[in-house]
């Protein structure tokens, strides 16, 4: 039925649709789903009408399982969970790892494949040519949000009861095996979160989900509010710290420290000594605003990328202290973290908080601006 309805989507806007004999002859990549190989090309998304892109978004999100790539699979990809025999513990199971791209997002995409370490990941990789990304909005605005929570709620409608997924964002990478730390971390709960500081919030670009009722009724909550505009990592953060999670009777936990985003370097102990994960969510911007403001310019990201890698293989840690620092002192953080973690943050009680604690009233943030004025 996906596959039905972007076939129609394709013919109508002009795309060519290559079937799979044809896939060897096509350069780039193809989009294989439900077992037919697709390539997208012709005119990028963002010349397609809005309500079109949208609906394309969407259907490609149900549909896809992975891009077929000119690379050969790796070493670390297992066989898919229909070869695993019946009983197998939770952790011998290949766990589902879901990533999606565009072709700005390449670069991003291409290190972080190549930096996976565990062997029991089970890449399952989507690819639009052109998300369409809102260059004025934070993670690119609603139709990566859309595209994002659609993809995970297609996982785990087709994911079997109790079986982990994880979804990252593609701006990450692996410094060390991180699937012992996720199935501790997730053990007996719904679903564990990297943090976005140390102490507060929750970061969903490295989220791994149990397939339980709890868990899908939470993400279609999450779809539910997307219409609203609202970044989807707000909405999250809203529902957990709100009562959401115990009204679905949901338990979940954030990761230890060593899966690591660099926002963590703000009131955190800087690089961990056994880091896992680094995601490079927060970059500092160049002061001309040259660098590090539009979504779908990937070099910002890659650089510290590259600066945390060298730094952790190399051992130094006058690097490691040198990157915490500069995240520390850059004045845009401290203004982020009192917006969404702190005492100017707008939006619902979070009730999860203790009495006193400057994040948990909410409101308005014009009238605690007034407020402090007075």
């Amino acid at each position: 039925e996906s596959l039905s309805m972007m076939q129609s989507l394709l013919v109508a806007s002009r795309w060519r649709l290559h079937s799979s004999k044809q896939l060897n002859a096509c350069p780039g990549g193809a989009v294989r789903c439900r077992g037919t190989a697709m390539r997208l090309e012709a005119a990028p998304l963002r010349h397609l009408p809005s309500a079109t892109r949208r609906r394309l978004c969407q259907q490609v999100a149900v549909g896809c399982v992975a891009v077929a790539c000119r690379s050969p699979a790796r070493r670390f990809f297992r066989t898919r969970r229909g070869s695993l025999t019946q009983g197998a513990s939770p952790s011998d199971r290949p766990v589902g790892l879901y990533i999606f791209s565009d072709r700005n997002f390449k670069p991003l995409r291409d290190q972080f494949v190549e930096s996976v370490i565990d062997e029991g990941f089970d890449l399952r990789e989507s690819f639009v040519e052109d998300l369409a990304v809102d260059k004025g909005r934070t993670a690119g605005g609603v139709p990566v949000y859309t595209f994002k929570t659609k993809l995970l709620l297609a996982a785990l409608e087709q994911a079997t009861p109790g079986e982990i997924l994880v979804i990252s964002d593609v701006d990450v990478q692996f410094l060390g095996e991180v699937l012992p730390v996720i199935h501790e971390s997730i053990d007996g709960l719904d679903m564990c979160f990297q943090r976005e500081f140390t102490e507060l919030g929750v970061n969903i670009g490295f989220v791994a989900v149990r397939r339980t009722d709890a868990s899908l009724r939470f993400w279609q909550q999450v779809w539910d509010e997307l219409p609203s505009g609202r970044h989807d990592q707000r909405i999250v953060n809203n529902l957990l710290y709100g009562n959401a999670s115990s009204e679905l009777n949901m338990q979940w936990a954030l990761f230890p420290p060593e899966v690591w985003a660099s926002s963590q370097a703000y009131d955190g102990d800087g690089v961990p000594d056994k880091i896992v994960v680094h995601h490079a969510n927060w970059i500092i911007r160049d002061t001309d605003g040259s660098r590090g403001i539009d979504p779908s310019d990937p070099s910002a990201k890659l650089d510290q990328l590259a600066a945390v890698r060298h730094a952790v293989k190399a051992g130094s840690l006058a690097d490691k202290q040198q990157l915490s620092r500069n995240i520390q002192e850059d004045p845009d953080i401290e203004v982020y973290h009192r917006r969404t973690f702190g005492d100017l943050r707008k939006g619902p009680e979070w009730v999860v908080l203790p009495e006193g604690h400057p994040a948990r009233p909410g409101g308005s943030r014009r009238a605690k601006l007034a407020n402090k004025k007075k």
